[in-house]
C-alpha cells in the first residue's frame, strides 16, 4: 500500500521520526520543493523495522550498492569481492548477506560501510529537511539492510547532529557561496589557471547553468567538499557566484522594515502565544527544528532568536552554542524560552550563550518587554561601535 503525505517546511523531520516510532519498513520517497518555481528535488530514504538504513538519489541493487561503497572507500578489489560474494548468496537480492560476505573476506569493514552510508543519508537530509514537499511511503518493497554484527540501523540523533554541523559550515561559506543552489560562473581569471585538473573541471562543469548541487550530483561528490574547493577558486578569481537560483523570500517587502524575530519551538501552542505577543511589532518567523532554523538564519536578517531547550532533533543549549560559534551571530540576542526553571538550568543557559532566560508559561507582555529591550540594547551597541570607529 502506498501512503502519501504533504508537509510544510520543517515538518519532514517530524514525519520521519513518526515513521521510525511506528517501526515502519519500506521506501520513503521524498519530493522537496526547493524554490518558488516548485522544482522538486527527489530523494529516497529506506527504513527497516523503524530504523533508517539508507538514503540517496535512488535505490540501488545490492551489487550496485556494494560497488558504490567500494568506490567511495577506494578499495581496489571491490569488483572481484562483489562477484565472489554474489555467488555465495542464498538470497540473490539480500543486501545484508552480500555485505556480510564481503566483510568476511576482509575487503570491507562494517564500520567503513556504515560510515559511508551515514554520510550519504546526512546529505539527503541536509538537502530536503528545510523545504516543504510531499512524502510517499511504499512498504511493499523492503530492504534487509543493517550494519555491524548486531544488525543495527543508523543513529537518528547522530544523523541530525551532523546535518546541523554541515549547516554551520554552509553558513560560514555564505559570504562567498550564497547557498547549495548557487550557480557558479567563470570569471575572466579562469584562463590563467595552470592546474590542468582544475582547468578541465572549470571548462567542463562551470557553464553558468548548473548549480553547485547539480555539479556535485553529476560528479558523485559531496557538495560541501565541492563548496570548499569553489570557495578557494572564488578567492583566486577563477569563478564567481553572482547569480544563483531564486530562493522563495521568507520576509515580505511590506514587513521587511520590522525587525525579524525567529522562534524555534516545536509546540504549536507556544508558537501561537509568541505570534500574538510579538506579531504587531515584529516580523516573526517560526521553526520547529535546528536544521530549518539555521537555514532561516542564513537567509533572513534575524534580529533576535527565541529558543526552546527541548527540541526534537538537537538540544537547545547545544544549538545555542552552535549559533554562538558562528562569527556573524556572536552578538545576536538569544532568549531561552523553556519550562525548565531550576537555577542549574539557567546557569547552563548562560554558559551556552543565552542573553536572557524566560520560563514557561510566560506573560505575553513580559516577553514583549524582554524582546524590545534586547533588540534595543543590540542596536545601541552597534551604534556605539560605529561611532567609535568613525573617530579612529
Amino acid at each position: 500500500m502506498l501512503k502519501s503525505l504533504q508537509y510544510q517546511a520543517g515538518q519532514l523531520s517530524d514525519l520521519l521520526e513518526k515513521l521510525q516510532r511506528m517501526d515502519a519498513s519500506g521506501f520513503v520517497h521524498i519530493y522537496a520543493s526547493v524554490n518558488s518555481e516548485q522544482k522538486l528535488r527527489s530523494r529516497v530514504v529506506v527504513l527497516n523495522n523503524g530504523e533508517v538504513v539508507y538514503g540517496g538519489l535512488k535505490i540501488l541493487s545490492n551489487q550496485e550498492l556494494a560497488r558504490r561503497i567500494g568506490v567511495k572507500l577506494k578499495h581496489d578489489w571491490t569488483d572481484i569481492a562483489v562477484g565472489y560474494a554474489a555467488q555465495k548468496l542464498q538470497d540473490p537480492s539480500s543486501y545484508r548477506e552480500i555485505l556480510d560476505q564481503i566483510v568476511r573476506i576482509r575487503v570491507f569493514k562494517w564500520e567503513e560501510i556504515e560510515s559511508c552510508i551515514h554520510a550519504q543519508v546526512v546529505q539527503v537530509l541536509e538537502q530536503t529537511l528545510p523545504h516543504p514537499g510531499k512524502l510517499h511511503l511504499d512498504p511493499t518493497v523492503q530492504i534487509d539492510l543493517s550494519y555491524g554484527k548486531d544488525g543495527h540501523g543508523l543513529e537518528w540523533n547522530k544523523l541530525i547532529q551532523d546535518v546541523v554541523g554541515r549547516q554551520q559550515e554552509w553558513t560560514a561559506l555564505a559570504p562567498v557561496i550564497p547557498s547549495i543552489e548557487a550557480i557558479p560562473q567563470l570569471s575572466p581569471g579562469w584562463r590563467t589557471v595552470k592546474d590542468k585538473l582544475a582547468q578541465e573541471h572549470l571548462h567542463k562543469w562551470v557553464d553558468g547553468e548548473r548549480s553547485l548541487l547539480e555539479i556535485a550530483e553529476q560528479l558523485d561528490q559531496d557538495p560541501l567538499e565541492l563548496g570548499r574547493t569553489y570557495r578557494e577558486w572564488v578567492v583566486s578569481g577563477w569563478i564567481t557566484f553572482g547569480q544563483d537560483v531564486p530562493i522563495t523570500p521568507v520576509v515580505s517587502r511590506v514587513e521587511e522594515q520590522r525587525p525579524v524575530v525567529l522562534s524555534v519551538d516545536d509546540s504549536p501552542v507556544v508558537q501561537l502565544l509568541i505570534k500574538r505577543a510579538l506579531g504587531e511589532r515584529y516580523q516573526v518567523l517560526f521553526s520547529s527544528n535546528a536544521v530549518e532554523a539555521l537555514s532561516l538564519m542564513n537567509t533572513n536578517p534575524i534580529a533576535l532568536l527565541l529558543l526552546d531547550v527541548t527540541m526534537p532533533d538537537i538540544d537547545g543549549l547545544e544549538f545555542c552554542r552552535t549559533v554562538r560559534s558562528i562569527p556573524k551571530f556572536k552578538d545576536l540576542p538569544i532568549i531561552m524560552v523553556t519550562a525548565r526553571d531550576k537555577f542549574s538550568d539557567k546557569l547552563r543557559g548562560q554558559i551556552a550563550g543565552t542573553t536572557h532566560y524566560l520560563t514557561k508559561p510566560f506573560e505575553p507582555q513580559k516577553l514583549l518587554e524582554i524582546v524590545e529591550k534586547s533588540i534595543s540594547d543590540r542596536r545601541q551597541k552597534i551604534k556605539n561601535i560605529s561611532y567609535k570607529f568613525s573617530f579612529q
